[in-house]
């Protein structure tokens, strides 16, 4: 088995804890674990050997395999799965636009489903969310995700018309306070907040001091943590 390239028609899981995560949301998907002679028989890798069996997923021993396809030592576990995809539903979208980095991606999705955001739409997204890296960064948030993909705002649109759309710009016009998290609507986080800036008659930004910057990930939390609420108290 080869390091992983976009065009492969499987991706896998680094790590006892991801594979774990990758079968019990995704068994129908896993094509087979990979251990390594160092595992330490605990809890932990029972209930992996258990789980195997239970959705008769194939297990091997395979020392060369973990090395070469392992990103950090210590890993003594893979979980190879098929490339999946479901439709989005219609209800609520989380819109992610402009992602280049698959570790920002990643921890993105994990705040989105910590949330209990599952439906993302990727728009001008140069990252391939499948790369084992973006899979370690969500921390096997992506096996809950569906995800659709778009290359413009406006293809988004045109498929899904007439929505509540929650753009955050760098300098909007309203606060988190103002949202209204009336369905079916999306909410919009961009990468670069700048980039979209002036596009939208309506949009938001979450409030902050002028002597700091907040990170991709903490500003994409405050926003999910908002919409969370809102849909709760609804």
């Amino acid at each position: 088995m080869n390091r992983y390239r976009s065009e492969d028609p499987c991706s896998y899981a680094l790590g006892m804890s991801l594979t774990i995560e990758a079968i019990q949301q995704r068994y129908g998907s896993m094509e087979k674990v990979i251990l390594s002679e160092k595992a330490s028989r605990n809890r932990q890798l029972d209930n992996l050997l258990d789980l195997c069996k239970i959705y008769r997923i194939p297990v091997e021993y395979d020392e060369n395999t973990i090395e070469k396809l392992s990103a950090k030592e210590n890993c003594y576990c893979i979980g190879v799965f098929r490339k999946f995809f479901e439709p989005v539903k219609e209800d609520e979208h989380i819109v992610l636009y402009g992602f280049t980095d698959h570790g920002e991606l990643g921890t993105v999705l994990r705040s989105a489903v910590s949330f209990d955001f599952k439906d993302i739409v990727l728009i001008s997204t140069d990252v391939d969310y499948f790369d084992p890296r973006c899979v370690r960064a969500s921390m096997g948030s992506l096996f809950h995700c569906r995800i659709a993909e778009f290359a413009d705002l406006d293809s988004y649109l045109k498929q899904y018309p007439d929505r509540n759309l929650y753009p955050f710009v760098s300098k909007g016009r309203y606060g988190l306070e103002d949202i209204g998290i009336n369905r079916p609507y999306s909410i919009l986080i961009s990468q670069d907040p700048d980039s979209l800036d002036g596009r939208f008659e309506t949009d938001y930004s979450v409030e902050q001091s002028d002597d700091t910057s907040i990170s991709l990930s903490i500003r994409s939390s405050v926003i999910l943590a908002e919409a969370y609420q809102r849909k709760r108290s609804r």
